[in-house]
């Protein structure tokens, strides 16, 4: 049967009977795998998991030139080119439908958090067609980290400034003069009113 050319194996099916298929879904987001942004990544480990589980690790990670298997904890060093350019699982891929095993080149920016398609051919397949290009996996942790870090260099800052004796003086000259002026302000709006209520009394008079 299978000599014969116009047999189309089933791509969910393996050949052998006797082979046990490979897992189509990421074991981490439990998402089907695609040539897309759930693109099939094998680590050193051979533990496959989508791309973007991948980059979602990697963007919170504080060794961002590895990945750390989440099953067996192993490190894989990225290429040098980035996450994308890790290898794809050829035999997942061998079976997802025909029209998913072109997988497309993606760009990934760590410091944005974002994988992007480089480019989709008008002649993509529908799947390619209907997703978005672009892929928000989060800000990474040592921005994160920078951000709090200069927060707290901030109010750190500003407590010192508070805390300086010359500060404290003039805070203090501050509410000093303040709190004259609001005091004269009643004053002088009390008399006004009085003197109001003393010549409307001697104008009744």
């Amino acid at each position: 049967m299978e000599s014969d050319p116009n047999f189309l194996r089933d791509p969910y099916k393996p050949v052998d009977d006797n082979v046990e298929p490979p897992d189509l879904e990421c074991a981490i987001c439990f998402c089907q795998f695609n040539n897309v942004f759930n693109t099939p990544k094998v680590l050193q480990c051979k533990h496959t998991f989508c791309l973007e589980c991948l980059a979602r690790m990697n963007v919170k990670s504080t060794q961002p030139d590895t990945i750390q298997c989440p099953l067996c904890r192993s490190y894989t060093p990225l290429p040098d080119l980035g996450l994308p350019k890790l290898a794809n699982d050829s035999t997942v891929l061998s079976y997802l439908p025909a029209a998913m095993q072109h997988v497309y080149s993606i760009r990934f920016n760590r410091n944005k958090g974002k994988l992007q398609v480089k480019r989709v051919p008008s002649s993509a397949p529908a799947l390619t067609q209907t997703v978005s290009q672009t892929l928000d996996v989060g800000n990474p942790a040592d921005l994160e980290g920078q951000q709090g870090r200069d927060g707290g260099r901030e109010r750190s800052l500003l407590m010192t400034v508070l805390q300086a004796p010359l500060c404290k003086a003039f805070i203090m000259s501050m509410v000093a003069i303040v709190t004259v002026i609001l005091t004269i302000v009643i004053i002088i709006t009390t008399n006004k009113n009085c003197l109001d209520s003393d010549g409307t009394h001697s104008q009744v008079t």
